[in-house]
């Protein structure tokens, strides 16, 4: 296994945004484009009252990882995660060994992302089931954030640290109301 060291990600969503204007805006920009990909989740969670706190077993293409995240129960404008990730080899064997363990809740889920990366800003375009598009930005820094919204002149259409879960409630859908969510 590759070892993550921990760090803390600051990150937005825009959910109403033109997908062909920022595609070509982002192509415009010269920005590192990667294909979009299918990935898969296992959600492991075993949140508190104060903060949200879980492991994900995700598989990106042909790599795997697990990550324990946990961020304050809060809207905020900028979500800061705090995440510690590794690398594993096998997702379908890490997948036994934790369901072993008596978590909260546990949930499967699919969703294809478009990723693109640009001065250390990634910008990741992320299709649920049930869901139009929506546009995630993440960085390191909240500097470079907003920088990544006005890049595509998105200033003052992000959602903030709205969780897939609320935008989901948001479209009237209870995402947890589903142990495994899949595109058909």
């Amino acid at each position: 296994m590759t070892q993550k060291t921990s760090t803390t990600e600051y990150e937005t969503k825009v959910v109403d945004f033109d997908l062909q204007d920022v595609l070509r805006k982002l192509r415009v920009l010269g920005a590192k484009e990667t294909s979009e990909i299918l990935l898969k989740r296992w959600v492991f969670d075993f949140s508190g009252k104060t903060e949200a706190t879980w492991l994900r077993l995700r598989s990106v293409g042909e790599k795997s990882y697990l990550a324990f995240k946990k961020k304050p129960k809060r809207n905020t404008v900028v979500g800061v995660t705090k995440e510690i990730e590794v690398e594993v080899q096998d997702f379908e064997k890490m997948y036994q060994i934790l369901s072993k363990v008596p978590f909260d809740k546990l949930f499967y889920q699919e969703n294809k992302r478009h990723r693109f990366e640009l001065d250390g800003i990634e910008f990741c375009i992320d299709t649920w089931p049930n869901l139009p598009p929506y546009l995630e930005i993440e960085s390191d820094s909240e500097e470079k954030l907003k920088e990544g919204l006005k890049m595509l002149g998105l200033e003052g259409k992000d959602i903030g640290d709205k969780d897939v879960k609320v935008i989901y409630e948001e479209a009237g859908i209870d995402l947890h109301s589903f142990s495994e969510l899949k595109f058909n």
